[in-house]
């Protein structure tokens, strides 16, 4: 007698691309939602490690449609005498593990030690990523937590010196203004044409649709190199919109700007399309979205070099000026914002020369530095990030027997 097999169990992948696609159809998915920028961003972060999730995890908490930005894993909560109440449900996200901390050890076998004793441990890269799955609760589901508050943003105006304007200048792309309704990127001739700033009802809306273009921008083969082929209402199309959409909110999030996403309901049929043919795209989407992020705010430093300090008093007229970060001062710090970002633009013009196996090498090897610095202090953060991006540089000029690329 032959047994009735068990229906398959639906994929992680499966269960969140089902769940979003109703979202998309009732115009609540999280892209899809207007946002009003408050002064902590809303950005989903860990309470205890105050880290931001990223890529897909940071899309699939905000559609959890939670206040409180913050989570927690059940373990978390108790160590901080917090309790998650009871039948609360929590959120599944999922790690990727990459690679494996091992002990270094000699020919004979035995642990190599540094030169305070201590084992010295090596990377060692898995052939086969291992994917572990976590599970974590909102802060409006947890006992014996400090409220949380939020305060309205001052309204910004065209006089703020505000971090999208500072990316957009220091970016390099080509933006045209012209009167009339049209917003988009061409990628044939690699310009950004806008409406007039007169046009846009306020700051705000102008530079959230500014940076939804300039991450279209990042496509070009030059670039991040996405495939931005497609024309209106194909497949390409959609999955490149989709990707521009969930950075640009991704984008205003963390730049404190408002999110209006009246202009992409046209694209919901298309988005559906494209899910529903296969269930990863949106995990896909979402990393993509994620890189797309980074690289927009790679720019956001052009200007840090030349903001004083809080405690240097203001040079007299008679005074000659206090030394910056531009001037000869004993000891400078090596490893400087304006260093990556040149580091980060050589990187990142090299895609074009690379082909499909060196690209998903490189992808997963920025990933993984990634993954390792998070934690770290700001200075170590910074230093492992130079240290990345210019060694893989290196490499590739090396590799194609070439001399360093300058910056352009």
């Amino acid at each position: 007698m032959n047994k009735k097999s068990s229906p398959r169990k639906p994929s992680y992948a499966e269960k969140v691309t089902n769940e979003l696609i109703e979202r998309i159809k009732q115009g609540t998915a999280p892209w899809q939602l207007p946002f009003k920028p408050i002064n902590n961003d809303g950005v989903p972060y860990n309470h205890i490690t105050g880290n931001k999730y990223n890529g897909f995890n940071e899309l699939y908490l905000m559609m959890q449609s939670r206040e409180d930005p913050r989570w927690l894993t059940y373990k978390q909560a108790q160590s901080v005498d917090a309790q998650v109440r009871k039948s609360e449900r929590g959120v599944t996200l999922q790690r990727v593990i990459r690679y494996t901390d091992r002990i270094k050890k000699d020919e004979n076998g035995q642990p190599v030690k540094d030169e305070k004793g201590q084992p010295v441990t090596v990377r060692a890269y898995l052939d086969k990523p291992i994917i572990k799955t976590f599970v974590v609760f909102n802060a409006e589901q947890i006992d014996g937590l400090p409220a949380y508050e939020k305060e309205p943003l001052p309204e910004l105006t065209w006089d703020n010196d505000h971090a999208a304007e500072r990316i957009l200048t220091a970016s390099g792309a080509d933006i045209q203004h012209k009167p009339g309704d049209i917003a988009g990127y061409y990628v044939e001739k690699d310009k950004i044409i806008l409406p007039e700033k007169v046009q846009f009802p306020d700051a705000g809306s102008y530079y959230a649709t500014a940076l939804h273009e300039l991450g279209h921008w990042t496509g070009h083969s030059s670039r991040l190199d996405r495939n931005m082929e497609g024309s209106f209402g194909s497949e390409s199309y959609a999955k490149e919109e989709l990707r521009a959409e969930i950075a640009s909110m991704m984008l205003t999030r963390e730049l404190g700007l408002p999110h209006n996403p009246d202009r992409h309901a046209a694209y919901v049929e298309s988005w559906v399309n494209v899910l529903q043919k296969d269930s990863s795209e949106i995990l896909k989407a979402a990393g993509d979205a994620q890189r797309i992020k980074d690289y927009v705010l790679s720019f956001n430093h052009e200007q840090s070099q030349s903001i004083k300090p809080d405690n240097q008093p203001d040079p007299s007229p008679h005074q000659s000026p206090a030394p910056t970060a531009t001037t000869s001062i004993p000891e400078p710090n090596p490893f400087t914002e304006e260093r990556l970002a040149n580091a980060k633009s050589q990187y990142y013009s090299q895609s074009v020369r690379l082909n499909t196996k060196e690209k998903q090498t490189r992808l997963l090897l920025e990933y993984t530095m990634e993954k390792t610095i998070t934690g770290m202090n700001p200075d170590m953060k910074l230093q492992t990030q130079i240290n990345f991006y210019e060694n893989q540089v290196k490499e590739f000029n090396q590799s194609r027997n070439t001399e360093p690329e300058q910056e352009r």
